[in-house]
């Protein structure tokens, strides 16, 4: 595992935590989007041409203001329902994702599963959901992994490296007891005396 194949389950991470903080928020953020909502469509009519685009902003974040603080009682629990669900989604998400690509982040090690078993149930408590957990608890988990990775990768690269040293020693000395076979049987054969001649 490397960070470069981390990165898209993490920004998938992120996209839900910041959905999460989103609904979590939504009795402040819901006004605030009505605000933009009306101002964008207000602005595009022909009484936002006639009365201006700086006086429909203003009349529409009044609105969503007071809308806002009359309607908080429904957005507030609102928001806290959809960021629950939306965490849910989230967590069930990336672990289908996790499971799928990446098995072995959790055959690696068992605290890997209680990591993400807290996580979520971070995320799905009321306010302190807001904490981008999902994304907290994936990067730990795929640090581990690398973590762990690397170490693997240096062994193996260390076993490598020791067994290319003994093929070497062993093909050396296979060479060395070659040579000296070899002048072994040269200096036997320099050996032999040359038979003389029998007088006649």
């Amino acid at each position: 595992m490397t960070w470069r194949r981390a990165l898209p389950v993490l920004s998938w991470c992120v996209v839900f935590d910041a959905l999460r903080a989103f609904f979590e928020s939504f009795w402040f953020f819901g006004p605030a989007v009505a605000a933009a909502a009306c101002t964008l469509v207000g602005s595009n009519t022909t009484v936002g041409g006639l009365i201006g685009t700086s006086a429909v902003a203003a009349a529409c974040t009044a609105a969503a203001t007071v809308g806002g603080a009359a309607v908080a009682e429904f957005t507030t629990p609102f928001g806290v329902i959809m960021a629950m669900a939306v965490g849910l989604i989230g967590w069930l998400t990336i672990l289908l994702i996790q499971m799928v690509n990446n098995a072995g982040i959790f055959k690696e090690n068992f605290s890997m599963i209680l990591r993400y078993a807290l996580g979520l149930l971070i995320s799905v408590t009321p306010v302190i959901g807001a904490l981008p957990s999902l994304t907290i608890v994936n990067t730990i988990m795929f640090r581990i992994q690398i973590k762990k990775g690397q170490e693997a990768l240096a062994r193996w690269e260390e076993e490598q490296a020791t067994i290319q040293r003994e093929e070497q020693l062993s093909g050396a000395q296979a060479q060395i007891a070659e040579w000296r076979a070899f002048e072994a049987a040269n200096d036997a054969n320099s050996a032999i005396p040359e038979e003389e001649p029998l007088a006649a």
